[in-house]
């Protein structure tokens, strides 16, 4: 039997990181048509989910399992019945902390608490469609599925997030996403001109046991960025996140090392990891010049698994971080 997790009380609590915008536009936008009302999907998901959800009607009572369309339907003015632990680095309004939580894992939901709320909308990530889908579907509750996690890359990001945008928003609302991915793609691209290419691996996990490709969550931020990924010469790009092989790693010898972890919340934590790491094993990381040169950029767990359009200020912040430490 699959564990369950009760509802919890989300306390209030304040994020101070940069965040994009949730101001939202101050009417709602109703996709209704003669048919129903449309939810679309990204174009990289309609194989497998089709061009869209229809409903009978708008969805009033919302259950949002996913904190990228939870952004979402906060610039549209749509207030969610519950919602996923929402993502400690993104700034919510405030009555997002008074709304109860069901909290999700990658193959864990309380599916008896959603079913008890009677939403007539689920949004969750497609990671738990084959365990629950059929659960919630079974008992009428119509489902919406988006992409979660370190292998979703920069663009299908931004397709999902015009695709909500339309959805719950209008072309009003699409449009204004899209111009805030345009003003980051046009800051990379100068970032790009105006630095020289350098050669560079991630380093996936604490300590180091996994390497990723520009095909990844970060990897395919830092392809838009002066940098080769060496790793993408090393195994398959479309394997995006895979085991690392450290005699690789020093025969490679990449210019710089950047380092996330799923379990590491905070660049400074993962930090004071990987310098034990080193101390026990010098006689593998004393031969790379990244580290003898302290070229080694260590990331919050902020990067590690995709948040929706926040994407667009992890990338801001990362093309800072890099002005000041690449120098």
């Amino acid at each position: 039997m699959k564990n369950k997790r009760k509802i919890a009380a989300l306390f209030a609590g304040t994020w101070v990181l940069g965040m994009v915008s949730l101001g939202g536009i101050p009417l709602t936008y109703a996709a209704e048509t003669t048919e129903g009302y449309e939810i679309l999907y990204p174009e990289y998901m309609q194989e497998s989910e089709g061009e869209s959800l229809v409903l009978d009607q708008k969805p009033e009572k919302i259950v949002c399992l996913s904190n990228s369309a939870l952004q979402i339907l906060i610039r549209c003015n749509m207030q969610p019945i519950a919602v996923t632990s929402p993502a400690s680095t993104i700034d919510y309004p405030d009555w997002v902390s008074e709304l109860p939580v069901i909290e999700t894992g990658m193959s864990e939901l309380d599916s008896e608490s959603v079913i008890a709320m009677e939403p007539d909308l689920v949004i969750m990530g497609v990671h738990l469609q084959e365990d629950y889908g059929p659960i919630l579907e079974s008992a009428g509750i119509p489902v919406y599925y988006t992409s979660e996690g370190p292998s979703i890359t920069y663009n299908e990001v931004k397709q999902e997030a015009l695709a909500l945008g339309e959805s719950f928003g209008g072309d009003e609302q699409k449009d204004a996403i899209q111009k805030e991915f345009d003003d980051l793609e046009q800051r990379a691209a100068e970032y790009k001109d105006s630095h020289k290419t350098k050669t560079m691996m991630i380093l996936f996990a604490a300590p180091p046991s996994y390497q990723q490709t520009s095909e990844g969550y970060l990897g395919s931020m830092l392809a838009m960025l002066p940098f080769e990924n060496l790793s993408d010469t090393l195994i398959d790009p479309s394997s995006r996140t895979a085991p690392l092989d450290m005699e690789k790693l020093v025969e490679e010898n990449p210019e710089i090392l950047f380092a996330i972890s799923p379990t590491t919340p905070t660049a400074e934590m993962l930090e004071a990891s990987y310098q034990e790491e080193f101390q026990n094993n010098p006689q593998i990381w004393d031969n790379l010049t990244a580290i003898q040169e302290g070229n080694i950029i260590y990331l919050s767990s902020d990067y590690v698994t995709s948040k929706g359009i926040h994407i667009i200020d992890s990338m801001n912040e990362l093309m800072d971080m890099l002005e000041e430490k690449l120098q």
